[in-house]
């Protein structure tokens, strides 16, 4: 998607802090404010959001899509999954799943980790 669309800016506009991909930036915001474990690495991820926030008090990574009315591509949720879940083991830290309509708009939260590791327990 073109960075000028203007779904793209309303996502980008709807919460502060949000940044066009940013795991990057996410990964090295959570080692400067907690320590990521060596290697650092474990924390690539296998797919790009949209858009992504931190939430450093909640100790949250905030991931957002913008819904085009179809499904995540093949492997894409289960590469989001096995993401939180590495991260969550290797720091605390947790990860929740934003879907925005078509415009950009009205971001809702599909999915969090923390639904996970209830049932895991």
């Amino acid at each position: 998607m073109n960075t000028h669309h203007p779904a793209i800016g309303n996502l980008l506009r709807s919460h502060s802090g949000i940044r066009r991909g940013g795991l990057r930036e996410i990964l090295e915001m959570i080692d400067g404010e907690i320590g990521l474990p060596v290697p650092a690495a474990r924390f690539r991820a296998d797919f790009v959001p949209t858009a992504a926030r931190w939430d450093g008090p909640s100790r949250t990574v905030h991931l957002y899509e913008i819904s085009s009315g179809q499904s995540f591509p093949d492997g894409t949720f289960d590469a989001i999954r096995d993401f939180a879940e590495r991260l969550h083991e290797g720091t605390g830290c947790f990860t929740a799943m934003w879907i925005a309509d078509g415009d950009g708009n009205d971001p809702m939260k599909v999915w969090d980790v923390r639904d996970e590791l209830i049932w895991a327990r």
